[in-house]
């Protein structure tokens, strides 16, 4: 790819290289040998700007390049593929969301990004996309849904006693045009349905005479391919937005205020609740693997117990050092989110739950609507 010192630079870089491997897949059924797909990662941050101080305190083998353009970083990192440097290229979207584009091999840019997020105290994170966020993604009249994946691992009744869990793991990949209808068969099957989480869905999106072809993960990564690279920026820049709302709406009406007057004190705001459509058998076992500060939950927490299978934690969520307030029984997780905490860990928790115990488990409002 040519050098690449704006934006401007970057959409026609890649609207020649997604060109040409669109072109290789459909005539070779392949790509040649060294070419890759586009990848674009978005990133959920709490930081002004990615600094080399940043850089430089998490001992990273990446540099930071200039360019042309104002809150639009090329990323040059080391060590993470044997055929040379790896390229990336960072934009600031707004003050919320980034994200990364490049055409380096998968796993290095894989590497790559997860080294920037998963340090403890980064305040980077992953936008996470429940089941539900994907399947409106998919239904929107604008996007063709072709494919989907799921990937569900049962980390939590590892080691518990009691029944074996209906589904300990399921992987399936489904391409064609009957695949809606055969993850709603899925999902209608009472063996089945709590372990079908969407890790994938991919997106066919026509613009004009020209088409895009984006594969969408549950935390917020895009592999893109076909004659359009606008088509792909747009996806991604809609889904962005999609997100945003939903982030904005959790921290804006559900986060916890407290006030005082000449009256006394005042609380507004309400809590989340994590329904279960599978009951918890060993609460202990499920609080440390949810509270042991391991991906992908990322937190950490005290708990004190209020009754027999009630359980009130107080924890931090590792991205940003934000408080969180919960209560925990077999059949639901209780969140107190305070006010100005990053709300991203009400989704993080939300979606990993789905992907790791219960996939129809549901975001609802205190009163039993649904939040997605």
């Amino acid at each position: 790819m040519k050098a690449v010192n704006s934006r401007r630079d970057l959409k026609e870089s890649l609207q020649v290289w997604t060109s040409d491997s669109y072109e290789d897949v459909k005539e070779e059924q392949r790509l040649e040998e060294g070419q890759t797909y586009l990848k674009s990662y978005l990133i959920e941050s709490d930081r002004d700007t990615l600094s080399d101080d940043f850089i430089e305190k998490e001992d990273l083998n990446i540099k930071i390049l200039p360019t042309d353009d104002e809150g639009f970083l090329h990323l040059r990192a080391r060590g993470y593929s044997s055929d040379g440097p790896t390229d990336l290229y960072l934009d600031e979207l707004d003050d919320r969301f980034w994200v990364v584009h490049t055409v380096g091999g998968r796993e290095a840019t894989d590497d790559v990004v997860e080294d920037l997020i998963f340090p403890r105290f980064t305040q980077m994170d992953r936008p996470w996309l429940p089941n539900e966020f994907l399947e409106q993604i998919g239904s929107r009249p604008e996007n063709i849904f072709r494919r989907f994946s799921l990937k569900f691992e049962d980390e939590f009744s590892k080691g518990e006693k009691g029944e074996t869990p209906d589904v300990g793991g399921l992987s399936m990949q489904l391409w064609g045009d009957n695949a809606g209808t055969v993850l709603q068969t899925l999902k209608e099957n009472e063996d089945l349905r709590r372990s079908t989480p969407l890790s994938t869905v991919g997106i066919k999106r026509e613009v004009g005479d020209e088409a895009v072809i984006d594969d969408i993960t549950y935390y917020s990564k895009f592999t893109a391919r076909g004659d359009s690279v606008d088509g792909h920026f747009k996806q991604v820049y809609d889904l962005k937005n999609t997100y945003s709302e939903l982030l904005h709406k959790i921290e804006d009406e559900y986060s916890i205020k407290y006030s005082t007057s000449e009256r006394g004190g005042h609380v507004e705001g309400t809590p989340l609740l994590i329904a279960f459509d599978r009951e918890i058998e060993e609460l202990e076992d499920f609080m440390d693997e949810l509270f042991s500060s391991k991906k992908p939950f990322r937190l950490w927490g005290v708990r004190n117990q209020l009754e027999e299978d009630y359980y009130r934690i107080s924890s931090v969520d590792l991205h940003t050092g934000d408080k969180l307030n919960l209560e925990v029984c077999p059949d639901w997780v209780r969140i107190y989110l305070p006010e100005d905490s990053c709300g991203n860990v009400v989704l993080r928790l939300y979606t990993n739950v789905q992907h790791y115990f219960d996939s129809e488990a549901n975001l609802e409002e205190e009163n039993g609507g649904a939040i997605i």
